[in-house]
């Protein structure tokens, strides 16, 4: 919840499977109907919310506020920055450590012995179905810095090209700018992050 008025926040949903975050004003009124959209939204549907599951984030709000929210949305409050779908909301920029968990997991799922093995073709395939996949959900949310960009870009393209973690300049058969190109303009269609 954030005393943020609408001009200042354009985008008041955000609706992700069966995940929502909303946000709201902390007044008595803006509250009262998010409730009575949600209980219309579950007696029309049949999909009715558990506000007991739910969490209210106060973002620069004062006590009262949170109180109010508490007391109407019969919710549970947490503290901000929070984490919403396994990716850490903050109003501030990333920290180098929180990315470097989404280059370790793109890092992971490399697979070491089988790398090899596969024709460039494969891991090509791979590396556009899984290593490209993986950084998407937090982009989504989140602006990642040009490091976390170039660490994992330098994953993928080791892997495209010697199936491996590291590469050396030598053995990069095209620039990785080509590689991010379409396929029907002569590229590999991996994904520009």
């Amino acid at each position: 919840m954030s005393p943020l008025g609408v001009a200042a926040l354009p985008f008041r949903v955000s609706l992700y499977a069966d995940d929502v975050v909303m946000f709201v004003t902390p007044k008595l009124d803006d509250l009262l109907v998010l409730k009575g959209a949600v209980e219309l939204f579950g007696l029309a549907s049949g999909l009715f919310s558990n506000l007991d599951k739910s969490v209210a984030t106060p973002i620069g709000c004062s006590e009262q506020e949170s109180e109010l929210v508490r007391d109407t949305l019969l919710c549970k409050i947490e503290a901000f920055p929070c984490r919403y779908l396994g990716i850490s909301l903050s109003i501030f920029k990333l920290r180098k450590g929180d990315e470097q968990k989404l280059v370790d997991s793109v890092a992971s799922r490399i697979p070491q012995w089988k790398g090899r093995l596969l024709n460039m073709a494969g891991r090509t395939a791979l590396a556009r179905a899984t290593f490209s996949a993986i950084p998407i959900h937090m982009s989504i949310a989140l602006c990642l810095s040009q490091w976390a960009i170039e660490q994992i870009d330098r994953r993928r393209c080791a892997f495209i090209w010697c199936g491996e973690q590291t590469v050396t300049a030598g053995k990069c058969k095209v620039a990785w700018k080509s590689c991010c190109k379409p396929k029907d303009l002569g590229g590999l269609g991996v994904i520009d992050m």
